[in-house]
């Protein structure tokens, strides 16, 4: 079930579009109760009917399964670049880390 915010990144409208659709029975939805008062929350498959043109993109799933393949195409150019460092000077071996981390020297170099 998708909350209105939800809907309006789904579909690419505007909230009064999505108000619009819903007052003309348009875009269907159910009243759900969320910390005692009455949430609009609607599915997925109402919202493609009600707004077509957002059925051209990805479903989550997809979106999902698509990050999980360029994680893992980054874990393997990390990897590769690993390489090309140790290749490129292998006295002083450098790690590559993190954006948080710092690149550090092996503990054998001052």
């Amino acid at each position: 079930m998708l909350r209105i915010s939800d809907v309006i990144e789904l579909a690419m409208v505007s909230r009064k579009t999505i108000y619009n659709a819903i007052n003309s029975g348009r875009l269907k939805y159910q009243l759900v109760a969320v910390d005692n008062r009455q949430v609009r929350m609607f599915r997925e498959e109402d919202v493609f009917d009600a707004f077509p043109r957002a059925n051209r993109g990805m479903t989550r799933e997809q979106e999902v399964q698509a990050l999980r393949e360029e994680v893992a195409s980054l874990k393997f150019a990390l990897s590769e670049l690993q390489k090309a460092v140790d290749a490129m000077d292998p006295a002083s071996q450098y790690e590559m880390t993190s954006i948080s981390g710092q690149v550090k020297k092996a503990p054998d170099q001052k």
